[in-house]
């Protein structure tokens, strides 16, 4: 097998962190297949929904993850599919489409037959299919040459990517989606009072029979929403919303057996050795059951009864936990290294001018492709760690006047923070509630005392910091808490930056002395005379005041604005962009920095050189 392959790996990104541990599994079998020897090889993870196709150019294969990605009656992965294959035959990139879930074929639906073009491709050199093989052979697969096998989904391999082990435990772990799924899916009398009444008359029937049991969701916001409803009718505490794949894992290693909505709650319970009983919304939670040899233990909509599942609970717990056979589980890891071996070589196109030392990390870092500017202590530390060397960090005060990194104090963010928003709340909220609280119940918050100490001691790192418009009742006090701990820290003009929207700010701050360097903004209009205004404002500000650097978002970064800017000798920072096309794309037009919402520069480093 060739060394060195650059491997695009196309993921379904979202809170249903189910489909996270198809990703990380494909992932590790990969690693597997490429050698652990081979240190040079990557594997960069793609969010299917990203239109970033600008990256399919720099690497030498793409591989889709798996999951329920062949449909197209729910939502739009058949049009992200059409596209990245399309993009690749383009670009002469072999694709490789790991263990799908077929949802259906319709030879009169336009979204299908697109589909079915791009999976017919000559790039396209292999697909497996976890569910509805016959369906995929007989209706899809019409190219001669296209090679599809049968196998099992990746997540049988759980077990052995996080070694993580079933306690001994009395516990029987509740697995909810939201009320409405069975309706979506054509059971249309079980909706979400229906299976409110199902859970209360499960849940009643464990208790009476000595069984403790504990309620959980896959992640999603909308199974979150459905667990509190239910558990608060019930009077129960459910677990908190799990961030991450292990956390996941980790729940499910709790439990004595499982009643599971979610498929991949039903499949990693079965790796991990678990009893697990299913309910079937959708074909594949049936075909699943099929495949292992467990049809009974996966309920139709028509049989769903709490007594039908008590008596396949019952079944399953004594029979035991069953999963696909030893030698069945080889089948997809087989075809993943076939593809390698037989498809795949160093042909993807590098960028000599090293976009990566110009990418800046905004809200220190992106997280998992869910979550941005969410100004996270953990992950700035893990991109620091990883080579990335400059952040944006944004800076507010709270309603005590204390310096603390967050985005604003919008009614989205306290939302997530657990805190109501009310009219007091456009001035920040107190900083003991702000620094205990936790963005979705995971991810910490900090001081921005916090952020510049660990920048102190990272002689290579720098920093720029966004203090937005401050309200008239902050505005002097939240500069001077910034000097305050910039000149306490040592943070220099070297190492600092700090971007003002407003002439005000920049005049404040000079009477503060703190050594940084100024970073001021260009506003842009659709109406040109407007934009001529804002042109001729902002450049003035910078002659007067001696700054060398202007920021604005993307869209204002046109090719006319960049050759003005070079004449007047200004480096721009473009701040922000979600897509790896984007950032290149303003860098080779000159930016001298620009803001990545998702894409480290240690990824973008990966991918282009």
């Amino acid at each position: 097998m060739e060394q060195g392959l650059k491997i695009l790996l196309v993921c379904i990104t979202n809170k249903n962190y189910g489909d996270t541990i198809i990703a990380d599994c494909t992932e590790y079998l990969m690693h597997k297949a490429l050698g652990r020897a081979d240190k040079t090889a990557k594997v960069l993870r793609y969010s299917i929904m990203s239109c970033d196709l600008h990256q399919i150019r720099y690497v030498d294969a793409v591989v889709f993850a798996g999951g329920g990605l062949i449909k197209y009656e729910h939502e739009d992965f058949c049009e992200r599919i059409s596209e990245i294959v399309e993009e690749a035959e383009k670009c002469g990139v072999p694709v490789f489409l790991n263990a799908m879930g077929v949802e259906g074929y319709d030879e009169n639906n336009e979204r299908c037959q697109r589909l079915k073009r791009a999976l017919n491709s000559e790039t396209v050199k292999a697909v497996t299919i976890r569910d509805d093989y016959e369906l995929f052979k007989n209706e899809y697969a019409v190219r001669k040459g296209l090679r599809v096998k049968p196998v099992f989904d990746t997540a049988v391999w759980a077990d052995k990517v996080y070694r993580e082990v079933p306690e001994k435990s009395d516990v029987i772990g509740l697995n909810v989606a939201r009320g409405d799924i069975f309706a979506d899916y054509g059971a249309a009398d079980i909706d979400e009072e229906y299976m409110l009444a199902f859970w209360k008359d499960l849940t009643g029937k464990l208790t009476e029979r000595g069984l403790k049991w504990k309620i959980f969701t896959n992640g999603f916001d909308s199974d979150e929403k459905f667990a509190v409803k239910l558990c608060k009718m019930l009077g129960c505490e459910k677990l908190p919303q799990v961030g991450s794949s292990r956390q996941l894992v980790k729940y499910l290693c709790g439990f004595k057996a499982v009643v599971a909505v979610r498929m991949h709650a039903c499949i990693t319970s079965c790796a991990l050795g678990l009893p697990c009983v299913g309910l079937v919304w959708n074909d594949k939670l049936r075909m699943w059951g099929e495949k292992i040899g467990t049809p009974e233990r996966y309920i139709e909509p028509e049989e769903l009864n709490a007594d039908k599942v008590m008596i396949m609970l019952d079944r399953a717990m004594f029979e035991g936990g069953k999963s696909a056979g030893a030698v069945s589980k080889l089948w997809a890891p087989y075809e993943l290294k076939r593809f390698l071996k037989k498809e795949c070589r160093p042909r993807g196109a590098k960028n000599e001018d090293r976009p990566s030392d110009k990418i800046m990390e905004v809200g220190l870092g992106g997280i998992q492709h869910k979550y941005k500017a969410l100004n996270n202590l953990c992950e700035m530390r893990r991109r620091l760690e990883n080579g990335c060397t400059v952040f944006e960090a944004d800076v507010r005060l709270t309603s005590d006047l204390k310096a603390v990194c967050v985005n604003s104090w919008s009614e989205k963010n306290l939302k997530m923070l657990g805190i109501e928003y009310n009219e007091n709340s456009r001035l920040g909220i107190p900083s003991k509630d702000f620094l205990t609280a936790k963005y979705d119940g995971k991810y910490k918050t900090c001081s921005f005392e916090e952020v510049a100490k660990e920048f102190a001691v990272r002689g290579n790192a720098r920093l720029m910091i966004d203090i937005g418009i401050p309200p008239k009742e902050q505005h002097e006090d939240l500069l001077k808490e910034t000097a305050k701990i910039l000149k306490a820290t040592g943070l220099g003009k070297k190492r600092t930056m700090i971007r003002f929207q407003r002439e005000k700010d920049i005049k404040f701050w000079k009477t503060l002395e703190c050594d940084c360097t100024i970073v001021y903004f260009l506003k842009d209009s659709t109406d040109p005379a407007e934009r001529e205004d804002y042109r001729n404002k902002a450049f003035a500000v910078c002659k007067k005041y001696g700054i060398d650097t202007i920021s604005m978002v993307a869209q204002t970064y046109t090719e006319d604005t960049a050759e003005l800017l070079k004449a007047k000798k200004l480096k721009p920072v473009i701040l922000s962009c979600d897509k790896v096309g984007d950032a290149v794309e303003m860098i080779e037009r000159g930016a001298y920095l620009v803001g990545s919402n998702f894409y480290s520069a240690r990824y973008i480093k990966d991918l282009t050189t």
